[in-house]
């Protein structure tokens, strides 16, 4: 009898490590791919820029690129146009996602109750996301036109103004325009996010308040804002990055100008590497953007990890 059962837990024990050797191969058959596409699609080319920023590279002779040093990096500290392009694309990025991130709140809590007919105004607000960035761009440029865009003709009838503003033309109002434009795009997306948070809120938390005698503004201020942090934290990080990296409706709508009025870090990028024919500049500006938001998400996923709350 204690044979059988010594042999009989054999079995069973090796069926066990079987299954088990079963289960990781397959684990590691799912994460291999994703490994590799990882590898082949951010970690190769960031390694390329990295080590091409040390490099004299020039699009002319690409068969002679001597070590520099630092000799980029010291270039675009030294120069005012980095900082000046550093400052717009803070104040785009900032403008965009912060009324992005209002007006998609505002939305999302209006949808988040029972008005009818909301699937459908969710599916109209959500349409502008699913365009890409040159329809935007060339819509709002039509829109914004100097002389029959609509824009214009409505604050006319309105008598908001009286004359014709050149929107994408004038120095003073080609950041707003482009602002304009990535609000109305990439509000769709932060209603959405936004919306499936609230919908995740425990209806036990905002009973509790209401009982406290908590008024709305305290509830949503003090439950619901705290009970959806993560996903704030998540979609405005993710659109914060998204801006920094915004090129397409730049280069449509304003191509930097006028006077370098737009002139943000993606198309400074573009100039120094393929207008000005140094890709070793163009590198040293991508490595130092990107060591800025590295830092910057650190930050900014701490401290707005302290407001987060828990339910279980």
């Amino acid at each position: 009898m204690k044979l059988a059962s010594v042999l009989n837990n054999r079995i069973n024990g090796n069926r066990y490590r079987s299954k088990v050797m079963k289960d990781k191969a397959f684990a590691v058959s799912l994460v291999v791919p994703a490994l590799i596409m990882l590898i082949l699609t951010i970690i190769i080319p960031v390694i390329s820029v990295v080590r091409m920023s040390f490099f004299e590279y020039n699009l002319l002779h690409m068969d002679k690129a001597p070590w520099n040093n630092f000799d980029n990096y010291i270039s675009v500290l030294k120069d005012k146009e980095f900082y000046l392009s550093f400052l717009r694309t803070i104040t785009y990025v900032f403008s965009t996602v912060g009324l992005a991130f209002i007006t998609g709140l505002i939305f999302a809590l209006l949808l988040n109750t029972e008005i009818k007919g909301k699937n459908l105004f969710r599916g109209a607000l959500f349409l502008p996301w699913t365009m890409p960035q040159v329809i935007i761009a060339i819509v709002w440029m039509w829109m914004l036109q100097t002389d029959y865009g609509i824009m214009n003709y409505v604050l006319k009838s309105l008598h908001l103004i009286q004359e014709n503003i050149n929107w994408v033309g004038d120095p003073k109002t080609a950041m707003l325009s482009v602002i304009i434009a990535t609000v109305w795009k990439q509000m769709s997306i932060m209603m959405v996010i936004i919306l499936a948070g609230l919908q995740t809120v425990p209806a036990e938390l905002k009973e509790a308040a209401l009982m406290d005698g908590a008024n709305a503004f305290q509830r949503f201020w003090n439950v619901i804002l705290p009970s959806i942090m993560s996903v704030i934290k998540t979609v405005t990080l993710t659109q914060i990055i998204i801006n920094f990296q915004m090129f397409g409706l730049f280069y449509t709508m304003t191509g930097g100008g006028p006077v370098d009025a737009t002139s943000v870090l993606s198309i400074y990028t573009h100039e120094a590497a393929f207008m000005s024919f140094n890709m070793g500049k163009g590198a040293a500006v991508g490595v130092t953007w990107l060591l800025f938001l590295i830092g910057f998400a650190a930050l900014y996923n701490k401290v707005l990890s302290r407001k987060e709350i828990y339910a279980d």
